[in-house]
This record gives C-alpha cells, sequence and structure tokens, in this order.
C-alpha cells in the first residue's frame, strides 16, 4: 500500500506582513544566487541503502553482478571503508545522523561538547517527533535547503520514516528566518512504499515532472533480506542486484533528462551493515563498515574518498573510532547531509557537528 502526504510549496508570503517589493525580491534573489554560486550542483539525490555491509559489495561488483555500483566507482568519488555511527549500527538512530549531522549520543569533546540528536528508538514512532527528545529543534538539510527556497522531498520505503515527516511537517518544523518566508512545512512530498519498484516509478515521475533540488530516498531491500535469510546469504545477494537496478534507473534519468543533465549529484551510503540475522553489536566491524559513494556534478571520475580528502580524514583501517578519538575523522554516513548542502552551494545544516566544515570534497 502506498501513503503519499503531498504538501505544496510554503508560501513566500507572511500572515500579517505586508508583501515584500518587487525590488526587495529581486536583490534576496541576487543574494541567494551569491551564497550558491559556490556549489556545483543543481539538484542533489541523497541515497541510503538500509543494510549495505560494504563487505558484501566488492565481491559482487567484481563478480559483475553489480553494473550500477561498477558505473559509480569508475565515475565517481568512493569508498567501501566509511563508518556509520560510532554508538549505534541500528536505522532510525543512522538515517536521523544523516539528515542532521549530528552522532547519536551526546560527546565531550574540547573546546566545546558535541551535541547528539539523541534518538535510539528504532520502531515506529507513533506521534513522536526528534525535537521533544530531551533538547531543543534539531534541525536537518530539509531545513536549510527548504528556507533557501528549494523543494524537498522524501522518498521512504519502511513506515517508520515517518519521524521524519512528523518531525520537519508545518507543525514541528522551525518557522523560515531565512529570506522570504516559505513556511514551516520543511518536506515538501513525503512517499512511504514497501514496494519499491514502485516507490521508484513515483521518484522517477516526480523528478521529471518537477524535480526536486535535495531529496532523500531510502530503499529496504538488502536490510529485509539480511533479517530474514541472513546477510550474505543468495536472497540478500539478490536483494543488492535488486538495489543495482534502481540505481541504473536513477542514472538513466539523471544522465537523460534535460533538466537534469549534468546538474545533478547523487550521494549514496548505508546505515550498517550486518551478520548474521543482524546488525546490533556496533563492536563489528560487519556491522560498522559501510560504502560512501558520491557521483555526478561536482565530482571527480574514479576517485578514493579518504585519497582526495587526506588533510581532512583517514582511513580507519578496520578500527571503529569515536567522534572525539585522536586525529583526523573517518568518512561516516552523517557527512551525507552537509556534504548534499555543500554541493548545491548551502552553507551547513545548523549545531551539526559531522562535516560541518563542509571540508569533505568530492574533487
Amino acid at each position: 500500500m502506498t501513503h503519499v502526504d503531498w504538501k505544496p510549496a510554503g508560501s513566500r508570503l507572511v500572515a500579517g506582513k505586508r508583501p515584500l517589493s518587487v525590488a526587495a525580491l529581486l536583490i534576496i534573489g541576487l543574494l541567494t544566487s551569491s551564497a550558491r554560486a559556490a556549489g556545483m550542483a543543481e539538484y542533489v539525490i541523497h541515497i541510503s541503502v538500509d543494510g549495505l555491509g560494504a563487505s558484501y559489495l566488492q565481491a559482487l561488483i567484481d563478480s559483475g553482478d553489480l553494473p550500477n555500483f561498477k558505473r559509480l566507482q569508475a565515475e565517481g568519488a568512493w569508498t567501501n571503508n566509511a563508518r556509520t555511527d560510532f554508538d549505534y549500527t541500528i536505522t532510525l538512530p543512522n538515517h536521523t545522523s544523516m539528515v542532521t549531522g549530528r552522532p547519536v549520543m551526546d560527546k565531550a569533546a574540547k573546546p566545546t561538547a558535541i551535541v547528539g540528536h539523541h534518538w535510539i528508538i528504532n520502531t515506529d514512532p507513533g506521534t513522536r517527533n526528534l525535537h521533544g527528545n530531551s533538547h531543543d529543534y534539531v534541525k536537518s538539510a530539509f531545513d536549510v535547503a527548504h528556507d533557501n527556497g528549494l523543494r524537498t522531498a522524501m522518498f521512504a520505503s519502511k513506515s517508520k520514516f515517518v519521524l521524519y515527516d512528523q518531525s520537519y511537517d508545518a507543525a514541528n518544523g522551525a518557522p523560515d528566518t531565512t529570506g522570504p518566508d516559505n513556511g514551516r512545512d520543511k518536506i515538501d512530498l513525503y512517499v512511504k512504499d514497501g514496494d519499491s519498484v514502485k516507490m521508484t516509478d513515483r521518484f522517477i515521475a516526480e523528478m521529471k515532472s518537477n524535480p526536486f533540488q535535495y531529496v532523500f530516498v531510502h530503499f529496504h531491500d538488502a536490510d529485509t533480506a539480511g533479517h530474514a535469510k541472513k546477510w550474505g546469504s543468495e536472497a540478500y545477494h539478490e536483494a543488492i542486484k535488486a538495489v543495482d537496478g534502481y540505481l541504473g534507473r536513477i542514472l538513466e534519468l539523471v544522465t537523460t533528462d534535460e533538466k537534469l543533465k549534468g546538474k545533478t549529484a547523487i550521494i549514496i551510503s548505508a546505515d550498517h551493515g550486518g551478520t548474521g540475522l543482524d546488525h546490533f553489536y556496533n563492536r563489528n566491524p560487519l556491522n560498522y563498515t559501510i560504502p560512501f559513494y558520491t557521483w555526478g556534478a561536482g565530482v571527480a571520475a574514479g576517485k578514493d574518498l579518504y585519497s582526495l580528502n587526506s588533510a581532512s580524514r583517514s582511513d580507519p583501517k578496520a578500527d571503529r573510532l569515536d567522534y572525539v578519538a585522536e586525529g583526523l575523522q573517518p568518512i561516516r554516513n552523517g557527512d551525507g547531509g552537509n556534504l548534499a548542502l555543500s554541493l548545491l552551494g548551502l552553507g551547513p545544516i545548523p549545531d551539526s557537528s559531522i562535516n560541518a566544515a563542509q571540508d569533505l570534497h568530492t574533487q
């Protein structure tokens, strides 16, 4: 069953205020364009392949079973040795890090503490949202993109992702204080569909009709197969092959549609890997080692992300590193939100700490 929650982009007129003059709107538009001038993409597709353990991925690529992942390696900048959150290797905590740029838990860092998002629940949230979880409003990549006048969306294949729609809707989203008021609803379109084929169909149709500048897409297939048949099983491999097919359709879209061609960047990571039938033990490398791939506008071809970022990131080899470990940090799934914004020419997520300097480079 498909659940769609559609919401038009927020009005630029504020109730109780006089409309802005044409001259004022032009000035604001010029300022916004200038602020985004450093960006290298007009559209960013931020993809999470739930449960995609890096240790299983490369063998399938080498055997010729994943032509689109192989293409992403040849044409993009990537690593198979990125990291999940330090404390948690489960779904919602890690996806929350992806879109907020925060670790899950607070860290006693110097000179200032690192504030986590604190979301550790991994089931359907009921009516709860991220902001009532013992701290103030938790800003996200959706906030920054939306408040700068860009269209945003989330396509999710698990029902518990309603957490993000509830956290950033018209009731719970923060007021827009950046330029014209685009409203409090930060996600213009939220689609939930457990059938990844149909969800991909809907995603492609929406992008062809009126593309989103920042869109988050989640595929459940590998995780579902891992829990049912074990990570590394034939069913798990078949699920990754299916995801490769979805990625192929997305690549075809962004390389043939004139609105998107040459203007779109793709970021792909995972929330965790897995072993046996689960992924809960955060000290197991099979659980915390994940891929991180980038492709498209503003991305170099055939490059290792650690080589491109030797001044700001360090390949952790097999180590599991905390956010306050001495030396450089590894690339993490939580880098994705601020990377997406930097590719769009926008500043970082307020109060974030993962890639807050936007120093993860893709070329």
